[in-house]
This record gives C-alpha cells, structure tokens and sequence, in this order.
C-alpha cells in the first residue's frame, strides 16, 4: 500500500524523537564527514531503528538522510544570518489568481531583518507574480505593517509565515477595510464609534457586558478599544458566514490587536476573546494553515482557559447563572474539534482521537429535530430562535418555547434599562455643574419638576443648593425669577432635506439655511425670519464664540469640519451596517461544516490508528 504524506511525516517523527532521545547529531561525525559533509549513516543503526520502530531499514537510511541534510541546510543558514544578517524566512502562500487557479505554494525568502514588511512584500510579489496590494503577510498571528521593520514585528529567522493571496475583489475590500481602519485612528472616529454603545441616535447593538447580562463600567480608553474591539470582531464574523475567508481572517486579527489593548480583568470578565481566538483558528483551518501555525495551539490554549473560567469545566457555571447550557455547548464542541485537528496536525494522535470523539459527542447533543424545529417556527419564532431553544432545553418543544420567550422579556428589560440610563445621562449632561462641580442630581430634578416647577428653574435651584432638595424649594420660593429660565434639556432635532429646500426655494444659501434652521429647531417660519432679519448671513457657532477679528467667511467655517464629521459618521455606519442586533448570535453555529470537518478527520485519525 502507498504511504500518505501524513503517514511520511508521521514516521519521519519518530524518528526524529529517537534521535533527539539518544543525543545523536546527523550534521557531526562520524555521520557526517568534516572534509566535504557527505554523509555515512552506519547499517547498524539503520537497522536498530527498522526493529525498535517496525521500518523497513531502506525507508531508515532514507530518512536520516533526509534529516541529516535537513540539518546541514539550517546550521548554513544559521552560519549566514550570523555573518551577514540575512535572515532565512518560511512563507506559505494561499489564495487564488484572477483566473481562479488555486495558489499553495511555499516559499523560502532571505531577508535583512531591518527591511521593511514592504520590502518583503516586494520580493512576494516578484515570486508569485501578483500585484502587491493583493498580498497581506501575517506572522505570529499578526498582519505584517508595510511601515515598519520586520525586527520591529516579532519576524525573526526561522520564522513560519503565512501570506494571503487576495483575489481582485478581495484586494479591494482589504483597500477599503484598511481605510476605514486608518480612519478609526482618528480621535473623533474613535470616540464617535465608542459613543454608539451610549447613544440612543443609533441603531447599533454592541453590548459590553459580563456573561450575567449586566453592563460592566469601564474606563474610557478601555471602553474604546473593547466597542472597537468587538465590532472588527463581528464585522470579520460577518465575512465568515459569507466564506470571505481571507478578508474575515484580516478583520479578526485587527479585532485581536485591539482587545490587547483591554486589561486583563476586563476581558476575564467576557468570552469575547476567546470567540474571537476560536474564529482566527477556524480561519487557519479554511485555509490550510492549521499545520503551519504554532499560533493555534496557543489561541485555543486561551480559549480553553476562558471558557473554564467563564462556563465552568463542564459549563455548570454558565447553567448557573443562565439556568442552561445547550447553547454554549457549541462553542465547547468547535473548542474541541479545532483542538483535535491541531493535535492530528502535530502528530500527537491518541489526544487528536480522544479530542474529536468528544467532539462527535458533543455534537450529537446540539443536533435539531428538523420536525422539532418546525413546531417552533410555526409559532411565529424564526429559525435562529428556534435552534438555540431547542438546544438550551434538550429538544423539549414546550420548553424551548418558553425558554425563547424568557430570553425575549430579558432582552427588553435589559434594553429598557440601557435606554433608561442613556436618557439618565444624556439629561445630566444638559443640566451641567452644581457651584461644588457634582453633576445635577437627575432624580431630584425630576422630583422637581415633577412638583409643577419648570425645568430651567428645577435645574437652577439644584446647581445653586449643590443638590439639596429643601434648599432649592426654598431658593424657588424666594427667587420667582427663577420660574422664567429656559428648558435646559436638549433636544435633538434632525433638519430634513425638505426643511432646507423650502428655506432655499426663498431665495437663501443652503449653509445659511441649515444654519438657521438648526437655531430654531427646524421651524421653517422662524428661520426665514431671522435670515430676512439678517440679511441672508448667519454666523457659525464657532465663529459666535470667536474674535471679531477672525477674517473667515461664513462658508469657509461651515464647510470642511461639517463635512468631516458627516464623512467620519457615515464611514463608521457603513463598518456597522451588516452587525448581527442580537448578542447571542455568536452562539447560533449550524454545525454544518463543524460536521464535515469531524468526519474528515476521524476518518484521518481513524485510519493512521489502524495502520500504526
């Protein structure tokens, strides 16, 4: 029967640890000559290693042979690097060329360490012969920057790399990605995509919370990276679901780059992280670069340890907090899967065997009566529902009913508290400082109002009394004045293109049109006034607040840092348009490929046992 290439591998490191154990060195005498480095591998040892490790002696010699001059080519490249600094790098491309034709191909590059991340994608491009924009490198789990050194990057000699050969389309969205991306570095962008988790003005659902449910309070520069952090991370899961491997495995390691940013009791405290290190390994695997990357051994290592933490050894934790585990199984069974393939990969077959059957097991436990999951639907629950129900109650139709009812009453209180604090926020925002610099108690305030006092005077007596409430109904009682102050609330007024057009159909400057008409609220007849009033010229706010000696004209003010701001908002839209609105839906895997993949590989497993 004709050996595999696994099973080669596999022979070749037994070998190897035969060696290693009995000290012995291929590349020195006397298996190697000192005059011209031939080789002389004695019978005798070819033929201690054919019976201890059941080899025919031929296929020995072979391979000491091969490892000898495996040696001789490292120790040359060693001897290299240390006298001229060029260092030896492995890089294993994948991906395809416009013509659809598959590219797998290996490549061995020297390179001064000091050279740039573009220098090397030069030479890339050269070899390949692909435009170099079509090419992201990726080492140790990171995307090599163009900019800087490869010293600068972890890039050592000896280092496995991987490059990704994006398609047209593909390089174009990676183009697009990188924009966005270089935008988010931006102080306004950042803090405008953090602002969203606090915002009602926006229709995003990224909920920083712990795996009780409750909101957790962070820091704002840890916030920032984390609501960063996990957008790139759905935004690359997003792509995972359409099979934009490539593109998605981009995203996710941006995603990685930002939760690093995060402490480590910030991200003990979610299973974000771990998701996150299970898809970059899926990604390697969809991509045949399980086998090539230590990176995954060590990313599931995290993930395994997160989810101990978070769920328990044997999820008793997470039925602890939640009263059920079916859904996180899944993510235990994709933990285990992926652990059993790296494990086959590193020849470490008997844990590689014990990992997917559990795997299979685990996987027999999520499957969905099809029937089951019809009874569901028919009551008016879609698809994703009825799937993670039936999993979370074991197949129990009237339990998973109520189970997806339940998660429905929790999923609009925790809103309507979240929409409640916002709004709690956003009204001590506007109510601004007592004389000691706390913040307007917004419960007092309310309970003013409340009592038929009119906002600006209830916010007024409160700032005055520093919060004190029978203070401040004196100060009212005393200071009717007070009784005619403004509403001190905001309101958020959104200015319609229709609004500007009538405004404009006068004869007026659509700057000057917007301008008057966000003054007034949006009410047309009050603009139009004010700009008869004024001649058709109305200040910005900023040139309000400024010297009279500032030479701007009004069209130079409004323009570019309004037009900025629209550009970084809708830019950041755009990043978020196609997230997932519900938090769970991370946890609903259909299995489907899960379950090739486990077939394919027991049957791998199965069959090395059988020949062992």
């Amino acid at each position: 029967m004709e050996k595999t290439a696994y099973t080669i591998e596999m022979q070749l490191q037994k070998v190897r640890q035969k060696l290693n154990a009995e000290k012995i060195k291929l590349w020195l005498p006397p298996y190697t000559t000192a005059e011209n480095n031939q080789g002389n591998i004695p019978q005798t040892l070819c033929e201690e290693y054919s019976k201890d490790l059941q080899i025919p002696a031929f296929e020995i010699r072979e391979m000491l042979e091969h490892l000898r001059q495996h040696a001789l080519q490292k120790l040359s490249e060693r001897e290299q690097f240390q006298k001229t600094g060029k260092a030896t790098l492995k890089i294993k491309a994948s991906g395809q060329r416009e013509n659809k034709e598959k590219i797998t191909v290996t490549e061995t590059v020297e390179i001064q360490l000091t050279c740039t991340g573009h220098n090397l994608r030069q030479i890339l491009s050269e070899r390949l012969g692909l435009p170099e924009h079509h090419l992201k490198i990726i080492c140790h789990g990171h995307v090599i920057s163009m900019n800087k050194q490869l010293q600068e990057q972890n890039v050592k000699h000896g280092s496995q790399m991987m490059c990704l050969c994006l398609s047209v389309s593909e390089a174009e969205a990676a183009r697009k990605e990188d924009e966005v991306l270089q935008m988010m570095n931006t102080r306004q962008a950042a803090e405008l995509l953090s602002n969203k988790v606090g915002k009602d003005d926006y229709d995003v659902n990224i909920q920083i919370a712990d795996q009780s449910g409750r909101p957790l309070q962070l820091p704002p520069e840890e916030k920032k990276a984390l609501t960063l952090a996990m957008t790139l991370h759905e935004k690359g899961r997003v792509a995972l679901k359409k099979k934009e491997i490539t593109k998605a495995l981009l995203l996710l390691l941006e995603a990685d780059k930002e939760f690093r940013k995060c402490g480590a009791n910030i991200l003990n405290a979610v299973d974000n992280y771990a998701v996150l290190c299970l898809d970059i390994v899926w990604c390697y695997l969809c991509l045949q670069n399980v086998e090539e990357l230590p990176d995954a051994d060590q990313r599931l290592r995290s993930s395994e340890e997160c989810f101990i933490r978070s769920y328990g050894a044997n999820l008793e934790r997470v039925a602890a907090v939640k009263g059920e585990s079916g859904t996180q199984l899944a993510l235990y069974m994709k933990l285990h899967l992926l652990q059993g393939i790296v494990a086959f990969h590193h020849h470490r077959i008997a844990e590689a065997h014990s990992l997917l059957r559990k795997a299979e097991e685990e996987l027999n436990r999520l499957k969905v009566d099809e029937n089951k999951l019809s009874q569901v639907m028919m009551m008016g629950f879609d698809e994703r529902e009825g799937r993670l129900g039936l999993r979370a109650t074991n197949g129990d139709v009237t339990k998973a009913i109520q189970h997806i009812i339940e998660k429905r009453k929790e999923k609009e209180e925790i809103e309507k508290k979240v929409k409640e604090e916002r709004r709690m926020k956003k009204i001590q925002k506007d109510l601004g400082e007592t004389a000691s610099g706390k913040r307007v108690n917004v419960s007092l305030y309310e309970n003013l109002v409340s009592m038929g006092y009119g906002k600006g005077a209830a916010a007024a007596a409160l700032r005055q009394t520093d919060n004190d409430l029978n203070q401040a109904l004196e100060v009212l009682q005393l200071h009717p004045e007070l009784l005619h102050l403004p509403d001190p609330e905001k309101k958020s007024i959104s200015i319609t293109d229709d609004m500007i057009a009538q405004v404009v159909a006068m004869g007026f400057d659509p700057v000057m049109a917007s301008r008057a008409l966000q003054l007034f609220s949006g009410n047309v007849q009050k603009a139009l006034e004010e700009l008869i009033q004024k001649g058709g010229l109305l200040p910005s706010s900023s040139e309000e607040s400024s010297s009279s000696s500032s030479g701007s004209s009004p069209e130079s003010e409004a323009g570019p840092s309004h037009r900025t701001s629209e550009e970084e908002r809708r830019t950041i839209e755009d990043l978020v348009s196609d997230l997932p609105k519900d938090e769970e839906d991370y946890l609903d895997l259909t299995l489907q490929e899960e379950a090739q993949y486990l077939e394919e590989y027991l049957a791998k497993v199965n069959s090395v046992m059988s020949n062992s």
